[in-house]
Order: C-alpha cells, then sequence, then structure tokens
C-alpha cells in the first residue's frame, strides 16, 4: 500500500514538474515585448505656455527603444556592474544572489535586500507583482520564460528601454535626454555610470536634487565596472575626475506647477495623448505659489511648514491654479507631497454641508433656536461632550449665529436630528469620496470633521454651494488633448449632482457671508472681509493639525490647507488665523481681474424682523431685533415668549446655564406636566480616580421643571430627599456602585423621573 502510495505520489509530482518545464518553454507573447517608439507627453497652460514636458510615460509606451548597435558599450556594462554582474552566466535567476538575499532578510526577518537579475526586473516591468513569495514566484517564472524567449542582447534593450529612471522617465535615452540633454550615444563612462546608479535610489541619486550624492553612487558604480572588467584603470581614473554636464537650468526652466502637472501626467491626461492644453492660468499660478510661500514664512513661528491651495472657476469646474506645496524641492519639509490631493481632517469645514442638509430635509431656518450648552452624546466608543473653540458654552444661539460663529456644540445637536447615514449621504453627493467608511464608524462627530478628505474634495464641495447645490462629478483640468497624429481626443464631461435644494444652499451662503453671525466668535475685523460678497468657513482639525479655509464668491471658489505634510502638529493656529490670512490672498488674487462681481445666490426669501435671542418674530419687548430670510412657508409663526415687560425667561433648558454665566431671568416658563432629569442619563457609567478626595469625587447634576413647579426634590438611592431649586442644578456623591437617581415634586409619592447610573473605581 505504501510503494502504492508512494508511486501515486512520484507521478503527481512528476507531472506538475513537467508542467512546469512546459510552461516555462512557453514564450512570452510578442505583443508583451514590443517596444513602441516612445511619444514625449507636453503639458500646457491654457494660454499654450509649456508647464513641463515629459519624455516618457508609463502605460503610454516607453523611452525610444535603446538598440546596443546605437550604444557606446559603456551604458550596458555600467548597468549590468552595477545591477547583475553575473548577467552573462545566470539562465534568468542567479541562485548566488538569491542565497545572499535570503540570508540577509532572514536575519532582518524583512524583504531588506533584493537578488533580482536584470532577466527579473525586466519580468516585473512587464507584469508588475506585489512583493509577496506568491509575487517572487511569479516573477521568476516570468523571468525564465524571457531567458527562453529572447538573447541576452534582445533582454538588455528590453532592460535598457523599461528602466525606471527617476524624474517620470523610462529609459536610457529620455533619462539622457533630460539629465544631460544629450542623446544616449554620447553619454560618457561617468555619465553612463550615474544613470545605473539610478535604479537603486531614483530620489536618493536624483542628479537634480541631490548631485554630490548622485555623483558619489556614479563614483562607485565605475569602481565596480573596472572590477567586473568592462574599464581599465586608466579609463576609470580618468572617469572619476570627468565633469558630469548636468543639464539643471534646463530641467529647471520648463518645471512649472509641478503638482498640477504630476496630477495632469498620472490621472487626468487622456489615454494616448501626446499633447495636453490644461485649465491652469500660468499668470494666476505664480502669483498663488508667491502667496502660498509668504504665508507659510508668515507662520514659521507657529510650527508651521507647508500649505496647499486651490482655486476653481465657478461656471465651468474648471482649475486655475493648483498648488501643492510651498516648494517642490524642499525635501526635508517633503515638498513633492500633494496638498491638493492628501487626505487630512478637515475639521469644521464639512459643517455647511450638514447645516444645508438640516433645512433642507428638516425644516430648519437661520433663525431656529439651537442650545449651545454642555451636552453628553452617547457614541459607540463611550460618553462624549464636544467642545467649542473658546471652550465656553453660549446658551441659546440662532442657527445664523452656530454656523457663522463656528460652535461645535450646536452642530453636533443638529447632526444629531439629521442623523449620521444622512450626514454621510449629502456628503458623498457633495463630491467627498474620501469618505469611505461607514456612517456608523463616523457618527455624528463628522460634523466636526472626524474623517478624512482632500482639498481637492472640499474645493469641489463649496463649489457646489456656489452652484447651488449642484457639485460637478470631477473637477476640468484639461481644454483639449491631442495624439501623436495631431488628432484631437475626445475629452469626458462632468455631470452635475444635486446634494441640496437651490434654496437652502442660497441660505448657507448668506449665513457664511455674514460678517455679524461671525462676529461673536472672530470679531469683525477678520481675515474673511471682504469689499465684496465672499462665503467662506474655516476648520481646524483636533490638536492643531490642520488648518482650513474654504470658500467662494458668485464667480470663483478658493481652497486652502495649512499645517505640515509630517502631520506634526501647529502651535496653537486656528483656521482664522492660519488659513484664513492666504485664504484672503488667494481670493484677492482669483477676484483680481473681475469687475462688478454678482451676488452669491439669486433666490429669493421671505424676509422678517426676529428676536436676536430667541429667533421667533420679533415682540413689542424685544430688544434687539434682526432682519433674517425664510425659504417660502418656513417663516416662524410664534411671537417671541422670551421677552416680556417683566423681563427674560430663557426656558428651563437653558436656567443652569443662565445661572453659571450670572444671567438673571425670571425662570418661570415650564418644560411639560413632568419634572426630568437632563444629565446624568440613564445608563451612564462615571469612573472615579482612585487618589481623589471624597469632597471632589461628585456627580453633576441638572434636571428640568414641571408644569407649575417652582421647587423640585432629588433622592439618590434610598438616602433622604433634598430640595432642588432654580436653576435646578446641584452634585452627587460618586461613591462606588450602581446608583439611582429620583426626581419628585414637592409632597409627591411617585417620582416625575428616575435614572440609572454606575459609578466605578
Amino acid at each position: 500500500m505504501r510503494t502504492r502510495l508512494r508511486r501515486v505520489g512520484l507521478t503527481i509530482g512528476g507531472a506538475l514538474l513537467l508542467a512546469l518545464v512546459i510552461s516555462i518553454c512557453v514564450p512570452v507573447p510578442a505583443d508583451e515585448l514590443r517596444l513602441e517608439e516612445a511619444s514625449s507627453l507636453v503639458v500646457l497652460a491654457r494660454d499654450g505656455s509649456v508647464l513641463r514636458e515629459f519624455t516618457a510615460r508609463e502605460g503610454e509606451g516607453h523611452a525610444s527603444p535603446a538598440h546596443l548597435d546605437e550604444l557606446p558599450p559603456q551604458v550596458w556594462q555600467a548597468f549590468v556592474a552595477a545591477e547583475d554582474g553575473r548577467f552573462f552566466r545566470h539562465p534568468g535567476l542567479d541562485p548566488l544572489a538569491i542565497a545572499r538575499a535570503g540570508w540577509v532578510d532572514l536575519k532582518r526577518r524583512r524583504f531588506a535586500q533584493g537578488g533580482s537579475t536584470l532577466t527579473q526586473q525586466v519580468a516585473r516591468l512587464i507584469e508588475p507583482r506585489s512583493r509577496t513569495l506568491a509575487g517572487k514566484l511569479r516573477e521568476a517564472w516570468l523571468a525564465l520564460r524571457l531567458e527562453r524567449t529572447l538573447s541576452k542582447r534582445e533582454l538588455l534593450e528590453q532592460y535598457l528601454t523599461r528602466v525606471p529612471l527617476g524624474n517620470d522617465v523610462r529609459g536610457v535615452e529620455a533619462a539622457a535626454r533630460l539629465y544631460f540633454d544629450r542623446p544616449a550615444s554620447s553619454l560618457t563612462p561617468a555619465q553612463a555610470a550615474l544613470l545605473a546608479a539610478l535604479p537603486r535610489s531614483p530620489v536618493g541619486h536624483d542628479p537634480l536634487r541631490a548631485p554630490q550624492k548622485a555623483e558619489a553612487a556614479a563614483r562607485r558604480v565605475l569602481l565596480q565596472m573596472e572590477a567586473r572588467g568592462f574599464l581599465s584603470h586608466a579609463r576609470t581614473q580618468e572617469a572619476l575626475t570627468a565633469p558630469l554636464d548636468l543639464a539643471k537650468e534646463k530641467f529647471r526652466r520648463a518645471f512649472e506647477a509641478p503638482h498640477f502637472v504630476e496630477a495632469i501626467a498620472r490621472q487626468e491626461a487622456p489615454r494616448g495623448a501626446v499633447r495636453v492644453r490644461t485649465t491652469l492660468d500660468l499668470e494666476l499660478q505664480r502669483k498663488l505659489e508667491e502667496a502660498v510661500r509668504d504665508g507659510v514664512d508668515a507662520l514659521e513661528d507657529k510650527r508651521v511648514t507647508a500649505a496647499a491651495a486651490i482655486i476653481l472657476d465657478n461656471a465651468t469646474g474648471e482649475v486655475l491654479a493648483y498648488v501643492g506645496a510651498p516648494d517642490w524641492f524642499d525635501e526635508d519639509r517633503l515638498g513633492r507631497i500633494d496638498g491638493v490631493r492628501t487626505r487630512r481632517q478637515p475639521g469644521s469645514s464639512l459643517k455647511p454641508f450638514i447645516y444645508g442638509a438640516a433645512i433642507d430635509t428638516l425644516g430648519l431656518t437661520p433663525s431656529t433656536l439651537l442650545s449651545d450648552i454642555e451636552t453628553q452624546f452617547a457614541t459607540e466608543s463611550g460618553a462624549w461632550v464636544p467642545k467649542n473653540y473658546d471652550r465656553k458654552t453660549h446658551g441659546p444661539v440662532r442657527l445664523r449665529v452656530a454656523l457663522g460663529s463656528s460652535y461645535n456644540v450646536p452642530a453636533v445637536r443638529v447632526a444629531e436630528l439629521l442623523g449620521a447615514p444622512a450626514e454621510l449621504d449629502v456628503l458623498h453627493r457633495a463630491g467627498f469620496r474620501s469618505l469611505d467608511d461607514t456612517a456608523d464608524h463616523y457618527g455624528v462627530g463628522l460634523v466636526l470633521g472626524n474623517g478624512e478628505v482632500q482639498l481637492s474634495e472640499l474645493a469641489t464641495g463649496y463649489l457646489g454651494l456656489a452652484r447651488g447645490g449642484l457639485a460637478p462629478s470631477s473637477l476640468t483640468y484639461v481644454l483639449r488633448a491631442d495624439d501623436a497624429a495631431g488628432n484631437p481626443i475626445p475629452l469626458a464631461h462632468p455631470t452635475s449632482r444635486r446634494f441640496l435644494r437651490a434654496n437652502a444652499a442660497g441660505l448657507i451662503a448668506d449665513i457664511l457671508s455674514d460678517p455679524a453671525a461671525r462676529a461673536p466668535a472672530f470679531g469683525l475685523d477678520n481675515a474673511l472681509r471682504f469689499p465684496f460678497p465672499v462665503a467662506a468657513k474655516t476648520g481646524t482639525s483636533r490638536a492643531f493639525t490642520d488648518n482650513w479655509t474654504a470658500g467662494f464668491t458668485h464667480e470663483r471658489t478658493v481652497a486652502v490647507w495649512v499645517g505640515n505634510m509630517s502631520g506634526q502638529t501647529m502651535q496653537h493656529v486656528s483656521g482664522i488665523t492660519g488659513a484664513g490670512p492666504l485664504f484672503h490672498r488667494a481670493m484677492t488674487l482669483a477676484m483680481a481681474h473681475l469687475e462688478s462681481p454678482q451676488p452669491l445666490s439669486e433666490q429669493r426669501y421671505e424676509e422678517r424682523d426676529v428676536c436676536a435671542l430667541s429667533g421667533e418674530l420679533a415682540g413689542a419687548s424685544c430688544p434687539s431685533k434682526v432682519h433674517e430670510k425664510f425659504i417660502a412657508g418656513h417663516v416662524p409663526k410664534r411671537t417671541c415668549g422670551m421677552h416680556s415687560e417683566r423681563g427674560v425667561d430663557l426656558g428651563p433648558q437653558f436656567y443652569d446655564w443662565a445661572h453659571r454665566e450670572g444671567i438673571a431671568t425670571l425662570q418661570e416658563r415650564t418644560a411639560g406636566a413632568r419634572a426630568s432629569i437632563a444629565f446624568p442619563t440613564e445608563g451612564d457609567e462615571f469612573l472615579r480616580e482612585v487618589d481623589l478626595p471624597d469632597a471632589h469625587a461628585t456627580i453633576p447634576v441638572r434636571a428640568l421643571p414641571a408644569d407649575g413647579a417652582r421647587a423640585l426634590e432629588l433622592q439618590l438611592d434610598d438616602g433622604p430627599s433634598e430640595a432642588l431649586d432654580a436653576p435646578y442644578s446641584t452634585r452627587v456623591p460618586a461613591r462606588a456602585g450602581k446608583h439611582v437617581l429620583r426626581l419628585f415634586k414637592p409632597g409627591a409619592n411617585e417620582p416625575d423621573a428616575r435614572v440609572r447610573f454606575n459609578v466605578r473605581g
């Protein structure tokens, strides 16, 4: 039986081995190996100025094919010496290199050193694979097939045509023209050695930004060439002292709007394009770049090292200016990271969309009274008490002021009314694709920016507000694209998605442009004041990591981010003081050549005088009135009940707040037939610190009175009842264990309210 099983196993193993050998012998299809002549990609500004020319582009062919007959021997010799000294002696895989790399990886417990041959690198370039064991095996299998399909000479030509050599160029021909402004056929040994050093570290050995490191790497390759017998000692010494003649100035002159151009080359240019005329206004772009640099310099003492900004044309959705970082070449500050497309937490800059949805679907108005008092919200991760930026509470506030002054507590209340799914839905429709988790994951905290979005998405959303609640499916970057024959390539045109009705979006624009609504938090003199109508909103993420300001006129939308690419926190910089000044300058630039800016919205509303405190229709006793706008049919029905000849009565929910703020009120309005406990709430849990003295270990209690009751009685567990007078707040001991609070009308046997809570510790 065992003998039979052994035979079956050997038969199966032999069959698998035979299949593997046969598969290795199958030639690689010629279509996968064809080296089509590469076409450069020329990116132009809207006026035809050259922004940059890419000599080769991944996915659109490669550099001009490298033919060994046309190249000096030192070119291929440099790459063989640097990358695969045993190239002519192995069958596609080098057992010695694999063993050496495996030993290093084993010691370091990670993929620390590669053992890839040139053939394996060609396989990886033809068919990219992940750095997993399965990917490595697939790469090895394809390398063996390549060795059966091509000669060593043909493999070298494949490699020298396809190899990435930094700065978006592939192949020695493209690299020679970029770095040295000469064809590859005239490369010196030193120049060839420098190119051969680039595959291992295209950024670290970049001759245009790190010339000293590049020269050192080239010297190491020259010594390897001598060691392999490709260069004599005399030629090596001559090459070590020969100038590299880098074409740095030529490179820099054709390097405008770097992050914008990268976005065009990698994502926005249609497939097959060799010439792209973009939407970029080069004059505006240069001025915005200067503004970004100046803005960062002005905030240097606040630990700010980076900023990004984008300007859009509202009518067309075209990108007019796009700055991803202050300095592309500043590697210490991660200048190559594109701040326009990096995901970061947007803080309060998402509030207008949530308030807009509440106005649109829940019938809220700019005069709706909201409560800004300390409030505990239940979340999946436990109790949460949001705080305002000024660490204060402001009692009764109208929606207009709550949004304009960016108070957090009212915003969370509105979000809770709307619901997390509706929050996420309106943001998705407004263009925030980066919010790719579930509504339960974000919760109502999404209104305060607990998700991560891109600056380009924020600009798209605010452009949608400027368009009356219609967001484009994408921004427009390209005006025209031509193929290699000079024929125009059809361009996809963005569609529009409605996320708010026009009348709701118009009210949000009106609130965001109202200096009086912003004044309680930011004062009247701030970075968001302009001589023309501008709707704007700031945002600051937790721990002062990110600053945002976004806004629009009728004609333009501007969005700005300020912070650090590394994620380091800034030093107490808010959206109004950090991103705000840069936004002001960017919007001023965006509107510079536009005469007679139009009103933000063409919507028509019903208008009434309302009480500045209650938001209800102004009465004869109201000391302060404001003129408010309403969607037709949403004008308040009631006259202000907070003010009378006898004084002001804020109502039960604000009694405790008014008492703590030292505000005298009549305190005679009632909440209903039964008293209630506002805090704590049913099922709350509290943790008592072990070392906290008993006198300080207490839990706040806040109650709302019943109809006609001037006093209440509060009982903790089975203890005695204690009188609870206005403002109906007290504290009870925080003793470990489960507890019950009961609230009675005076003399009543049955409580009006009962709350159970637990204290741990």
